[in-house]
């Protein structure tokens, strides 16, 4: 049986959650990687957006829980589909890991956390120097990682775009 059309691309909420979240993170990245978030007003936006990207991920885990993702292309070599689906399920993993790492440096240095406005309370964790080294070097490590996957997983998309020539890249653009 031929799928549909619309099972061959991902809903509106899988797109819209996809790219409302990969923007946020490349602006909590750059901002990690380019900007000083020891500055308090840019780090109190930092951990705020960074709970918003905890709070997304949770929604998108759902949802993705909930509904088939598109099949790949039948060209689609075994290993690549293994390979797409274990990048989606390390970013999944990243993408909550990180907001909690964050979330824990906040919790360690007593720093107030708040999310759209709301105070959020502070995680259960152990305080002192080294904890709070441990975390730190833990989030920016998690950071890296999800950085050089992301750069991988645009690359996968440009390849199938512009190699492969499939509409891989496609099904999740708008429209």
């Amino acid at each position: 049986m031929t799928p549909t059309p619309e099972a061959l691309r991902y809903t509106a909420v899988g797109k819209s959650l996809h790219w409302l979240i990969a923007l946020l993170v490349f602006a909590l990245l750059a901002m990690g990687k380019l900007g000083e978030v020891d500055d308090e007003p840019l780090f109190a936006w930092h951990t705020g957006v960074g709970l918003l990207v905890l709070v997304l991920m949770v929604a998108r885990l759902g949802w993705r829980l909930t509904h088939a993702v598109p099949p790949l292309p039948a060209t689609t070599p075994g290993w690549q589909q293994a390979a797409a689906r274990g990048l989606h399920w390390a970013f999944y993993g990243l993408l909550l890991l990180l907001p909690f790492t964050g979330w824990a440096i906040t919790s360690i240095e007593g720093d107030a956390v708040s999310l759209l406005g709301l105070p959020v309370p502070a995680l259960p964790v152990p305080g002192g120097e080294a904890a709070e080294d441990l975390v730190e070097e833990t989030h920016e490590i998690l950071g890296n990682v999800l950085l050089a996957l992301a750069a991988l997983h645009v690359a996968a998309g440009l390849k199938h775009h512009f190699v492969d020539r499939d509409d891989v890249l496609r099904r999740m653009l708008p429209g």
